[in-house]
């Protein structure tokens, strides 16, 4: 049976570039309420009105798309090239209500069908290169133009098609006629285990589109039955704190991994965990300790560009390498009071600690009513299995895509990545930086800086230039 969901939250972009021009959009997604018909199909008759709501579970990806005309074939000069960025979130649906009926065959059904959706999808320019223009070439006139329909018959599950229309007008220079003009059309589908593709295998725009994998993270779905989902209303409380300390201590675990080859020596790294515990303070002054919850890590990655060679940062310079960061990112929960790591304080028996504050002999075992740590309006997140390699090492972000060593200089590059844990005090949380310094043979003095891992307005990782140098040399994608 035909979804009668639609699109919501689409908003349409204002064309960007001159003289060609791409249009994107932002903000479009599935309802955060459905029926279970309209999110399998075909839904057995018993359950189909059920009533779904978005869950507790949500992942975050993005792709690097670029866009890429040349003149003549595959092998002539660039006419244009635009590099965008597609990012969605895909989250799970959980039964509204589980009310009475027969909930053993409502969680076979769901087993077998699992309910996930896409949200917050969006699809814009975005500067893969060092501080380059998307549109790094501006040889003809014309636009490309995104937008966004939801539609089923993909599977048992509806998925969001990405359409696409671009048109070239011809080129004329002297009276000669140099390129013709061109209008293609062809989509992309968006799916909610995070795969994002051509749709329909098209050669046209397998030809003149590369899809990179960034935060792919491509899952399997997955389920949650009805009795232990967590519905609107029901997730737990947040803890705000004004004072975040790590432990000084160094990374743990930690593995020098280095790749080479004729023109580069790059030393990344991996395997990194950060501090299982942080001792925290509120508002009130009440001091706790906050523990890394291992359970449910959301995976995630960054495409981070090296770019040096040219004075001017909008050039792209002779040498350019692809770094793919991966990691795990879990939350923190705040423990009551006199729980502290290696062992639990009993509380006094005159009645000091409050009743909520504390769950029995042994409060670490019952974590369900732990606050989630939250610092300056965001959740502060725990990482694990850190690692910052060249792009597409060990299946990460960046596979598939151009290569990831480009150095035209005729000398070799060194570039090292080393990782350290800066503690955190009262005006800073604890957070991971990332030391780097590259050096030339044909360059006597190099250069060097630092990266900061910390999480944007919206709630996604991004690794943060900390100064001049870092921000002139690279470029973070995701």
């Amino acid at each position: 049976m035909p979804s009668r969901m639609r699109l919501v939250g689409y908003r349409p972009d204002q064309p960007v570039g001159d003289p060609f021009t791409v249009t994107g959009f932002s903000g479009a997604g599935f309802p955060e309420q459905a029926t279970l018909r309209e999110l399998v199909t075909p839904a057995q008759p018993y359950l189909a009105g059920a009533g779904m709501v978005r869950g507790d579970q949500q992942r975050q990806h993005s792709y690097w798309l670029r866009y890429l005309r040349r003149l003549g074939g595959p092998t002539g000069p660039k006419r244009v090239c635009v590099d965008l960025l597609v990012r969605f979130t895909t989250f799970d649906y959980v039964v509204a209500d589980i009310g009475p009926g027969p909930l053993p065959s409502r969680q076979h059904a769901l087993a077998r069908f699992p309910c996930w959706g896409v949200t917050d999808l969006s699809v814009s320019p975005h500067a893969v290169g060092g501080g380059r223009n998307p549109f790094n070439k501006f040889n003809e006139v014309g636009a490309l133009v995104f937008s966004a329909r939801l539609e089923t018959g993909h599977g048992t599950v509806p998925a969001v098609r990405i359409g696409y229309r671009v048109h070239h007008e011809p080129t004329v220079v002297d009276g000669v006629l140099l390129t013709p003009a061109h209008d293609e059309v062809g989509s992309f589908l968006v799916h909610s285990d995070g795969l994002f593709e051509a749709a329909d295998q098209s050669l046209a725009t397998r030809t003149h589109f590369l899809v990179t994998p960034v935060n792919a993270g491509v899952h399997d779905r997955p389920w949650v039955p009805p009795h232990a989902a967590r519905r609107p209303g029901g997730t737990r409380p947040a803890w705000h704190a004004t004072g975040l300390a790590a432990p000084p201590t160094a990374p743990a675990g930690v593995r020098l991994t280095p790749y080479t080859d004729d023109t580069a020596v790059v030393t990344g790294f991996q395997g990194l965990d950060g501090p299982e515990t942080l001792a925290v303070r509120d508002a009130a002054g009440r001091a706790r300790t906050a523990m890394l919850d291992a359970v449910a890590p959301e995976p995630g990655a960054l495409l981070l560009t090296y770019q040096a060679g040219y004075a001017d940062p909008g050039r792209a310079g002779p040498v350019r390498l692809l770094l793919g960061l991966r990691f795990a990112v879990h939350r923190y929960l705040v423990a009551p009071a006199g729980v502290e790591r290696g062992g639990v304080e009993r509380p006094p028996e005159d009645g000091d600690v409050d009743v909520d504050a504390y769950y029995g002999d042994d409060p670490t075992t019952n974590r369900e009513a732990w606050p989630v740590l939250w610092h300056r309006g965001r959740r502060h997140p725990g990482l694990r299995q850190v690692a910052l390699l060249v792009a597409g090492a060990d299946g990460g972000p960046g596979r598939g895509g151009p290569d990831p060593v480009r150095n035209g200089t005729g000398s070799r590059i060194r570039l090292a990545l080393t990782p350290e844990w800066e503690p955190g005090d009262d005006d800073h949380a604890p957070e991971l930086r990332v030391r780097w310094r590259a050096s030339h043979s044909d360059d006597s003095s190099p250069v060097e800086g630092r990266l900061a891992f910390r999480v944007d307005e919206a709630g996604r990782p991004t690794l943060t230039p900390l100064d001049e140098e870092s921000r002139r040399h690279f470029t973070v994608t995701g």
